[in-house]
């Protein structure tokens, strides 16, 4: 009986706490929302900078995109980290969205391994595109420009030739050939849409991270941008992501051909 006075003096103590705190906090919650209400006003411009403005942003693109272009859009899927995430978030507006990727044969194992794996895991309307004709082992190194040209561009060419839009994941901080691109771009009659343009590596990973998507292989080991095994080399962290791409060349840093020459 003694005990069973102890606890309910302990209950009631602990009732009238409660409530004298919770009486007593009032004034202090008003408090807190005015401040808090305040300091949203002053940081209004920051939400144009946070990631989950970024995905709502892209999605309205991707989705303004397809209701423009329908049947002749498709996304462009390198199954880099960007093109995972640009992918992602278009899956989540139409999941049957047309997607392309163009491979070659210098390719590591591992992207096709990793392609395969996110194709059953999303279950990808994908086509693929791969060049037919065979080129020189060195040609990576002797004359990058002309190997880009063969296995990248040209199926390229042949992957938008039915198309009037696409979308890609480029981003204005990956290297120093991406700062002018814009998020809607014109050229001879095919229209390229870049959703993630304004997203930093951080909020790549921080996307892939939250919704749990699959990394390749390669980044664990310290890659930043991925490409053809003979012109993709590690960089350092504080470099930009594709000064890892043509160590070496004229073509360091730059672009394969894709987003600067004409597909049409």
């Amino acid at each position: 009986m003694e005990s069973f006075k102890n606890n309910m003096q302990v209950w009631t103590s602990w009732l009238l706490q409660l409530l004298s705190i919770e009486l007593g906090d009032k004034n202090h919650m008003a408090l807190s929302n005015n401040i808090t209400a305040e300091h949203e006003l002053k940081n209004d411009e920051n939400i144009y900078n946070i990631l989950p403005k970024k995905v709502e942003d892209a999605k309205k693109i991707i989705s303004d995109a397809i209701e423009q272009f329908g049947d002749e859009l498709a996304v462009a899927c390198s199954f880099g980290k960007d093109s995972m995430v640009v992918v992602h978030l278009a899956l989540q507006v139409d999941p049957t969205i047309k997607i392309f990727t163009v491979m070659t044969p210098f390719k590591p194992q591992e992207t096709f391994d990793y392609k395969d794996e996110m194709i059953a895991k999303y279950h990808l309307n994908l086509e693929e595109y791969i060049s037919t004709e065979t080129v020189d082992i060195n040609l990576p190194k002797t004359n990058p420009d002309e190997c880009c040209r063969i296995l990248k561009v040209e199926p390229t060419k042949q992957a938008v030739m039915n198309l009037d839009a696409w979308i890609c994941g480029l981003r204005n901080t990956e290297g120093r050939t991406r700062k002018d691109y814009k998020i809607i771009e014109k050229k001879n009659g095919l229209t390229k849409i870049n959703p993630i343009l304004e997203w930093t590596e951080l909020d790549i990973w921080r996307y892939m991270a939250i919704n749990e998507i699959p990394v390749h292989p390669f980044y664990a080991r310290g890659y930043r941008s991925l490409g053809c095994e003979p012109c993709t080399s590690l960089v350092n962290d504080t470099g930009l992501e594709r000064e890892g791409r043509w160590i070496g060349t004229s073509k360091c840093g730059g672009e394969c051909g894709i987003h600067t020459k004409s597909l049409k």
